[in-house]
């Protein structure tokens, strides 16, 4: 990795060396990732990635690490951050946003310009990015509902190009393979006027402080297994809430989250996740399936 460090400080593209899931993950735990890096243009995404292929080295676009559990034995690659992204512009009931603005910078700009749009969704602690890329959403609403086209850079080509909402395989909580080997600059999004949006958005937090849990955790852990029903609904049915495995623990406040309680490593977490999806399959005959993304090698 010596070389490669050399030609990036070269390329003069900030970077930071084993940086662990307590500082990068939403669950606070996990393993190390050998670097994460901070290009901040096009140009700089475009050496990162020729140094990253000439040494053979994986790398993946990263945002807030808020869906994301890193395997106790780390990534041996580089996270390719999205926060030189951050642009921000209102015109009309259009917000253009670079992904990697955080979706608490967002909703702020659409209540100070007046745009409905993201409300249902505040309090989600992702990057627009990922957001789009995972189709995120709550309350009935998600970025499907919203996304008017993205802006992307293709690791593979190079090039940047702009991917309408037609072109988007929006499915729930998926984008399909839209966005594979892609890093996403920029989403435009559409709403409508309104001059409530602060108001509506408090609501929806409000909701969402009562009904989820306060500790870090990666929000859902598993997709719905049907339209209204999550898969807590039956973790909770069958006793599971409160479990707990090392410092983690699948809360006893809402069954589908799995919170780190102080010290919990991805193994624990991983563990729970078998537990309640075993349990769930033995008792339901429901074959829950993974919300959250899951690298690296086993501890």
């Amino acid at each position: 990795m010596v070389d490669l460090f050399e030609r990036l400080i070269e390329a003069r593209i900030p970077f930071k060396e084993n940086l662990s899931g307590k500082e990068l993950s939403a669950y606070r735990g996990g393993g190390k990732v050998a670097l994460v890096a901070y290009p901040e243009s096009v140009s700089a995404l475009q050496k990162l990635t020729a140094v990253a292929e000439e040494y053979s080295v994986p790398y993946l676009p990263f945002g807030l690490g808020s869906n994301i559990l890193i395997r106790d034995g780390g990534f041996d690659g580089i996270f390719v951050s999205s926060i030189g992204f951050r642009n921000i512009r209102a015109e009309g009931n259009r917000l253009t946003l670079g992904g990697g603005v955080a979706l608490k910078r967002a909703a702020e700009c659409a209540a100070e310009n007046g745009i409905s749009a993201l409300e249902e969704l505040t309090g989600i602690p992702a990057s627009i990015g990922g957001m789009t890329k995972s189709n995120a959403g709550a309350f009935g609403k998600e970025m499907a509902d919203i996304v008017s086209e993205a802006t992307v850079f293709d690791f593979k080509t190079g090039k940047v190009s702009k991917i309408p909402r037609a072109d988007i395989d929006f499915g729930y909580r998926t984008s399909g393979e839209t966005f594979d080997k892609k890093m996403i600059l920029e989403t435009v999004i559409t709403g409508c006027r309104s001059d409530k949006v602060k108001k509506v958005s408090e609501h929806y937090l409000d909701q969402r402080k009562k009904t989820q849990p306060s500790f870090p955790s990666l929000g859902s852990v598993f997709k719905r297994s049907a339209p209204g029903v999550g898969i807590g609904y039956y973790i909770d049915r069958a006793g599971l809430k409160g479990t707990r495995r090392g410092g983690a623990e699948i809360s006893a406040k809402h069954g589908g989250f799995i919170v780190n309680r102080g010290g919990g490593t991805a193994g624990d977490y991983l563990e729970l996740k078998r537990l309640a999806h075993d349990v769930v399959f033995r008792k339901f005959g429901i074959d829950a399936e993974d919300e959250i993304e899951i690298i690296g090698k086993d501890g």
